[in-house]
């Protein structure tokens, strides 16, 4: 399974729905074994793999202000959702989750790379 962790905007005006997913690969037993990044579109490719593999979403999000994760369906991105940061809402920006990772005291430091 994979957990959406924190967003990434394009600064370019013209790619503003465009988007990198910042993710957790979690094991069966819900334990981190990586972390990666994808674009958008390589997140939708990954998600009708999954769809074909298991015939459900592999994927979750946790997103800003909510108590719990949700699943990120394929009907997320059919519509452009204008008033949050993903097409399945609204993730912390990378600085956002590095606050967080900071009061957890992982010394663990995520950095954009470059595109």
């Amino acid at each position: 399974m994979k957990m959406a962790i924190a967003v990434e905007a394009f600064k370019h005006p013209d790619k503003n729905s465009d988007y990198k997913v910042w993710y957790l690969n979690l094991s069966q037993i819900g334990e981190v074994v990586g972390i990666g990044v994808m674009t958008r579109k390589e997140l939708v490719q990954d998600l009708f793999t999954e769809y074909k593999r298991t015939g459900k979403s592999g994927w979750r999000a946790f997103c800003s202000e909510e108590e719990a994760s949700r699943p990120i369906e394929v009907f997320d991105f059919i519509a452009q959702n204008t008033c949050e940061n993903t097409h399945f809402g609204n993730l912390p920006t990378l600085a956002e989750f590095q606050v967080t990772l900071n009061q957890l005291q992982l010394n663990l430091e995520l950095r954009s790379i470059a595109s």
